[in-house]
C-alpha cells in the first residue's frame, strides 16, 4: 500500500512539473514581448532624446560663420555710420553751446565797445592821419590811402573782436578739448555697434577676430603712416593707437575757416589783416577765426544811427560766426570730424 501511494505521490509531481514547464514555455514570448515593450523600448528611446537634446545644445553654441560676409559688411557700414552721426550731433551740441557763448560776449561787450560814443570818436580822429601818412608814403595815390584806413579800422576791429569775444587761446583748448571727446565717443560707438553686429549673427569670437583683423585703415599723421584694424580700433585701446592722429588733427582745428564778408575787397582785407592779428595776439592756429571783415556795409555812412547800424552789424556778425561753426565741425582737413573722416574712409574702404 505503501508502495503504490509513493508511485501515485511521483506520478503527481512529474505531471506537475511537466504542467509547470509547458506553462513557463507559453508564457515566456510574453514575458519577453513585456520587457521589450515596458524596458529595452523605453530605455533606447531615453538614450536617443538625450543624444538629440546634445546635438541640439551644441548646434545653438556653434555656429559656423556665414560663407557670404556681404550683409555683414553692410551692417558694419551702417554701425560705422550710426557712430558717425552720433559723434557729430555730440560734436554739433557742444559748438552750439560755444556760439551761445561768444554771441553773448557779442552783445555783452563787443557791440559795446565798438558803438561807444568815445571808441567812435577816436576813430574818426584817427582816421585823417592814417590816410595823410598812407598818402604821403605812397606819392599821394588815393587808392592806396583808402586801402591803408581801411586795413588800420578792420585790424583795430579784428583785434578787439579777438579779446573780447573769441578769447583765442581758450577757443583753441576748447576746440581740442571737443575734438578728444568727439573721437573718444566715436570710438567707443563703433565698438558697441560692431559689437551688436556680431551678436546678430552669432559669429564665435575666434572667426570674428580674423574678421575684423581684415578690415583695416591707413593714418597719416603727419607723413607717419601706419595701418588700424578694426579690431584694434575696438578692442577697447582704439583710441591710444589713434590719439596721435586725433591730437594732430586738433591741434589744426580753425586753420582754414573762410571768413563770409559782403565783397572781395572786405574779404581780401580781412584775411591780410586777420593773420596780423592773430600773430599779434599769438594764435596763428585760428588766425582765419579772427579774420572777420569790418567793410560790412557803407563803412561810413554818417546817415545810419547806431540804432540801425548795431543790428546790422550784429547780423552779420551771428551770421559769419555760424559759417565758422559749420566750418569748425566739418571741414575734412581742419575740422573737428577730420580725425574721424580719416579713421572711418579706410574702414569703409576695406567693406566696398
Amino acid at each position: 500500500m505503501s508502495r503504490e501511494n509513493e508511485k501515485i505521490s511521483y506520478s503527481e509531481k512529474t505531471e506537475r512539473l511537466k504542467v509547470l514547464g509547458q506553462f513557463i514555455k507559453t508564457v515566456t514570448p510574453m514575458i519577453w514581448t513585456i520587457v521589450i515593450l515596458v524596458v529595452i523600448i523605453p530605455l533606447l528611446g531615453n538614450f536617443l532624446i538625450s543624444q538629440s537634446l546634445t546635438n541640439t545644445a551644441t548646434t545653438a553654441v556653434v555656429v559656423s560663420p556665414p560663407h557670404d560676409f556681404s550683409k555683414v559688411n553692410q551692417d558694419i557700414k551702417n554701425a560705422i555710420q550710426q557712430s558717425h552721426t552720433t559723434a557729430e550731433a555730440f560734436a554739433s551740441k557742444e559748438l552750439d553751446k560755444w556760439e551761445t557763448e561768444v554771441i553773448a560776449r557779442v552783445d555783452n561787450n563787443f557791440l559795446d565797445w565798438y558803438f561807444d560814443y568815445f571808441n567812435q570818436k577816436k576813430m574818426e580822429f584817427t582816421v585823417p592821419f592814417t590816410f595823410v601818412k598812407s598818402a604821403v608814403f605812397n606819392k599821394f595815390d588815393m587808392t592806396a590811402a583808402s586801402q591803408s584806413v581801411a586795413e588800420k579800422l578792420t585790424e583795430d576791429f579784428q583785434r578787439e573782436f579777438a579779446n573780447r569775444v573769441l578769447v583765442p587761446k581758450n577757443a583753441q583748448m576748447r576746440f581740442q578739448l571737443i575734438t578728444q571727446d568727439t573721437a573718444n565717443l566715436y570710438i567707443a560707438e563703433v565698438s558697441k555697434n560692431v559689437k551688436v553686429v556680431q551678436n546678430n549673427y552669432n559669429i564665435p569670437q575666434v572667426h570674428w577676430d580674423k574678421y575684423l583683423n581684415d578690415i583695416a585703415t591707413t593714418i597719416n599723421d603727419q607723413g607717419n603712416i601706419s595701418n588700424l584694424s578694426l579690431k584694434v580700433l575696438v578692442g577697447g585701446s582704439g583710441y591710444l593707437i589713434a590719439k596721435p592722429l586725433i591730437l594732430g588733427m586738433a591741434a589744426k582745428i580753425g586753420s582754414k575757416v573762410t571768413a563770409k564778408v559782403a565783397s572781395k575787397a572786405a574779404a581780401k582785407v580781412a584775411t591780410k589783416t586777420g593773420g596780423t592779428v592773430a600773430s599779434q595776439l599769438g594764435v596763428g592756429l585760428i588766425d582765419p577765426i579772427v579774420g572777420i571783415g569790418i567793410i560790412i556795409w557803407d563803412l561810413w555812412d554818417y546817415n545810419h544811427t547806431v540804432t540801425v547800424e548795431r543790428p546790422i552789424l550784429r547780423e552779420h556778425i551771428v551770421e559769419y560766426l555760424k559759417d565758422v561753426k559749420k566750418s569748425l565741425l566739418t571741414n575734412p582737413e581742419t575740422g573737428i570730424m577730420a580725425a574721424i573722416y580719416q579713421l572711418e574712409s579706410g574702414i569703409l574702404k576695406s567693406l566696398s
